[in-house]
């Protein structure tokens, strides 16, 4: 795999990745089965877990409540873990609606228009 340039340089250009490969490394050593994690699998991962949280997000914006504030909620993200098929893997968790609209905070995200979306979805 040629070199690969992840998150952003100093002029704020986007580069391949934007999530922190250190958090993502850590994130796959808590799993016993891992005993080293080589850096094209580390990118590769980041980058997947990248495009299932854009995927997440636009299939809950595009069929949640806030679609005329340009805004998802955690609810909107909830009811799509629960109505979806493809995303019901996520509504099997321990922890409940309440919990995890705490550690939310409550909080929304803004959307912007220039937000690239599949047309599958």
């Amino acid at each position: 795999m040629a070199d690969v340039v992840v998150g952003k340089d100093k002029c704020g250009e986007q580069r391949l990745i934007s999530l922190p490969l250190s958090r993502i490394r850590v994130i796959m050593k808590s799993s016993p089965e891992v005993s080293s994690i080589n850096q094209e699998a580390l990118v590769l991962t980041a980058k997947a877990t990248e495009l299932f949280v854009q995927c997440l997000a636009t299939y809950s914006y595009r069929h949640g409540s806030g679609k005329e504030k340009k805004v998802l909620t955690y609810s909107d993200l909830a009811n799509t873990a629960q109505e979806s098929e493809t995303f019901q893997f996520l509504a099997g968790g321990s922890r409940d609606y309440n919990t995890l609209q705490q550690l939310a905070g409550g909080k929304s995200i803004k959307f912007h228009d220039q937000l690239d979306v599949s047309p599958h979805l």
